[in-house]
């Protein structure tokens, strides 16, 4: 639905939720067949969605099946099965003095969700949301990102041509459109984004009383210590970094390398890099580019505040970044305080492992954190020490991939998670039902109050209340 127009977008809004009070909550086999038309439109066009993200990203085949289409074939599947057990509603009873309590709990939907996706993962991250809202129960509006536009006019085609608005529709739009469905009364937001777009989204949220998870980016450490390092550790490193050139959420922010290893590190960094994506990287098919020109001047400024030890180069009319180490970065350099988001990895030596967390340089609330050690009790302090939801020893990225992990963040990385149960979780809300059969009535309960009644109340509180 590429329409801009305000009065259709509310119009779709209202159309959604009239046919939510008019309608059933959808049975668990109304939902598996909505996320199987998902699976055999990605299925279908599978050939068309490598190629837009191609046209939007310069997204290697390789990359765009197995980060965009795979994790939402395999997100689909393991809903599919198990949806089923997490929508049973669960009943108990209990006995109390006087009555016999009977509970029902189930999970209910919220109604009409809204989706607002980013441009990095411009696929994956509007339809991984969607399969959880569907598997809640809920209809949909996915606002795609303006910035993948290939990407998302192929989502509103083929989504929009399967699915009843009602149900599950896809609008795109720019900023000005976002901002007016943000503004609108949804029954719940999910927006992927910037710190500061994520605050603005619940800003706006907040005058509709409208729940909002943020899921939003974070400076991800990576630590080697003086045990972790293995030829195998820097390749993990180097993939997860400058996968989609560095414009991952989840990617190594900053490697943290222990002094004893610091020069073997960056060395095997450049062997690395150069064994990826050759001597000439822009000719490279196996490495993508940046989104677009205002986040291409971003990296590259990040570049200019430290010294480059490996690549450097930039073609702007491309919008081509060569994988870049950069090492020496001056003090205060919004390099060492912001998320990079790009394919710019600082590398900061360490002298001592407690002390580097004790000088809160490592960003505790990261999306994730990322160490690479055999010594456990450098692992168990890195985990105590990490608020992030998710914490990863010698690996990177895969955890995001797995619908058993929650993906979510925490403070200034965001609130609230999904992917797998906890999808459909964050998507549905408890519901109980409560019934109480009277086989004696207490009169004691009720006024005039006396004495005696406080005593009974606090000798037989466990069968009273």
């Amino acid at each position: 639905m590429a329409d801009n127009d305000g009065s259709s977008l509310k119009g779709l809004l209202e159309r959604q939720r009239e046919d939510l009070r008019t309608s059933a909550i959808p049975s668990v086999d109304i939902r598996k067949k909505k996320l199987l038309q998902l699976k055999t439109i990605l299925i279908e066009h599978e050939a068309a969605f490598i190629q837009a993200l191609y046209s939007d990203m310069g997204r290697p085949a390789f990359e765009a099946f197995s980060f965009e289409i795979a994790v939402l074939l395999n997100e689909i599947d393991y809903v599919c099965k198990h949806l089923e057990k997490w929508a049973r509603p669960v009943r108990s009873r209990h006995i109390k003095f006087g009555y016999v309590e009977a509970i029902q709990k189930m999970r209910n939907p919220y109604g009409s969700v809204l989706i607002i996706s980013s441009w990095n993962y411009p696929l994956q991250l509007a339809l991984m949301p969607a399969i959880s809202a569907i598997a809640g129960g809920n209809s949909c509006v996915i606002k795609p990102s303006e910035h993948a536009p290939a990407t998302s006019e192929l989502l509103e085609k083929t989504i929009n041509q399967v699915f009843s608005p009602k149900q599950l529709v896809v609008v795109t739009g720019d900023a000005h459109t976002a901002k007016f469905l943000t503004s609108s009364p949804f029954d719940l937001i999910f927006f992927t984004g910037s710190q500061q777009t994520g605050k603005a989204v619940a800003q706006q949220a907040a005058h509709q009383l409208t729940p909002v998870i943020l899921e939003l980016g974070g400076k991800n450490p990576c630590v080697i210590d003086e045990t972790g390092f293995s030829k195998a550790a820097i390749q993990e490193i180097v993939w997860g970094k400058f996968l989609n050139a560095g414009q991952t959420c989840i990617a190594p922010d900053t490697l943290f390398v222990h002094e004893s290893i610091y020069e073997q590190t960056l060395s095997e960094i450049s062997s690395t890099l150069s064994t990826f994506y050759g001597d000439q990287t822009e000719d490279s098919n196996d490495y993508g580019r940046i989104c677009n020109d205002a986040h291409f001047q971003k990296v590259v400024h990040f570049i200019e505040q430290g010294d480059v030890w490996h690549g450097g180069a930039y073609d702007e009319d491309d919008l081509f970044i060569e994988p870049t180490v950069v090492t020496d970065m001056r003090q205060g350099s919004s390099i060492l305080q912001e998320e990079i988001f790009g394919p710019v990895l600082p590398v900061i030596p360490y002298t001592d492992f407690t002390t580097l967390l004790s000088k809160q340089i490592i960003q505790r609330d990261a999306l994730t954190g990322y160490i690479f050690s055999k010594n456990k009790h450098h692992i168990r302090l890195f985990k105590q020490y990490m608020q992030s939801p998710t914490t990863s020893v010698n690996q990177v990225i895969h955890h995001a991939a797995n619908p058993h992990v929650a993906f979510g963040g925490v403070g200034r990385s965001g609130y609230g998670s999904y992917h797998g149960k906890a999808g459909f979780l964050a998507f549905s809300y408890d519901k109980t039902n409560y019934k109480a059969h009277h086989y004696l009535h207490v009169q004691d309960k009720f006024p005039p109050y006396t004495d005696r009644n406080m005593n009974i109340v606090k000798k037989f509180r466990k069968w009273l209340l």
